[in-house]
Formats: C-alpha cells, sequence, structure tokens
C-alpha cells in the first residue's frame, strides 16, 4: 500500500515540475512577445496584453514579427517553434487529459480531442519527467526562449530600433552587465 502513496506522490510531482516549466516557457513567450511592439523602451507596458494571449497567439505574434523584421532568426526560431509544438501537444494531454484520477500505477491514460477523433496517451513519471526535460532545454538550454534565444532576439530587435531612432532614443543592451548592443552608449 504504500508504494501507491509513493507513486502517487512523485507522480504529482512531475506533474508539478511539468507545469511549472511549461509556465517558464510561456512566460518567455509574453516577454519576447513584448518586444515586437513598435517601441521596444515601452515593453513594460505591454506585458499585461501578451500575458492575456493565448499560447498560440504568442507563438503567432513572434512567427510573424520574426518573419518580417528579424528573418535573421527565422532558422532558429523555426526549429525552436517546432518543438515548442509538440511539447504543446503534450502539455494538452497532461494539463487537459485526465477523465478521472486515482492512485497512478505505473500509467495512467489521458484523453483528448485531435481533428475530431478522442486520442488516449498513457503517462509514466518518467515520461513527464522526460518532456520537463525537454521544456528546460526549450526554455534555457542552447537556443533557449529564456536563454540565448532571448538573448539573441532582443539585441538584434535593439539594434534595428537604434538604427531607426535619434541618438537620445537609443537603447543599450546590457547582459550581465556587458553591453551587447551594437550601439554603446
Amino acid at each position: 500500500m504504500n508504494d501507491i502513496f509513493e507513486n502517487d506522490r512523485k507522480f504529482k510531482e512531475a506533474i508539478g515540475a511539468f507545469i511549472i516549466a511549461f509556465s517558464e516557457l510561456e512566460f518567455g513567450l509574453a516577454i519576447l512577445c513584448t518586444l515586437t511592439e513598435f517601441d521596444p523602451r515601452n515593453k513594460d507596458k505591454f506585458l499585461s496584453k501578451y500575458i492575456g494571449y493565448s499560447f498560440e497567439q504568442k507563438r503567432n505574434t513572434l512567427n510573424d514579427f520574426i518573419k518580417k523584421e528579424l528573418p535573421e532568426v527565422q532558422k532558429i526560431w523555426s526549429e525552436i517553434n517546432t518543438d515548442i509544438g509538440q511539447i504543446n501537444r503534450e502539455r494538452r494531454f497532461i494539463a487537459h487529459g485526465f477523465m478521472t484520477y486515482s492512485l497512478p500505477n505505473e500509467n495512467i491514460s489521458t484523453y483528448v480531442k485531435e481533428k475530431g477523433k478522442i486520442v488516449e496517451q498513457k503517462q509514466s513519471i518518467e515520461k513527464i519527467k522526460n518532456l520537463t526535460k525537454s521544456l528546460y532545454e526549450i526554455n534555457t538550454g542552447r537556443n533557449g526562449v529564456n536563454g540565448e534565444f532571448h538573448t539573441q532576439f532582443t539585441k538584434m530587435r535593439i539594434d534595428k530600433w537604434n538604427d531607426l531612432v535619434i541618438e537620445k532614443n537609443r537603447i543599450v543592451y546590457k547582459v550581465n552587465n556587458e553591453i551587447i548592443s551594437q550601439w554603446k552608449g
């Protein structure tokens, strides 16, 4: 009986870690979206707007902006966005697919509707932990939304802004107290 309760605790911990990591991803997308506004100096004013967007609206906002304004990062973004799409599908099963929950054994079935049909997926502690590791990579790994990609995207956005405006409106972009924008002030 103790194994069932221990398994239940581990299962819930795995789901919690996944949900938190996914929320970090979604917030990171909202932060990037604020930089799609005309004046990046006002990005903080737009945070509530983009937090209110659906997950897909955030992805679409970034897709459209990158395609039009930052094509230099299109290839990297496309790879990240593909990974995001795959992990979002898994999220739907984990966050929305439980019909009932009882103390888990090795696997629990989850269900979502896709293309008009109910699709079942088995969830295990190990599978959810692996998905969470994938989320960590999307968030802060190489080219992570909240890591290198964020820095590259922000730098490029600020550099384009600085090219358009007079000196008093330019922005100096620093990371770890190092100026990385082209304009140094």
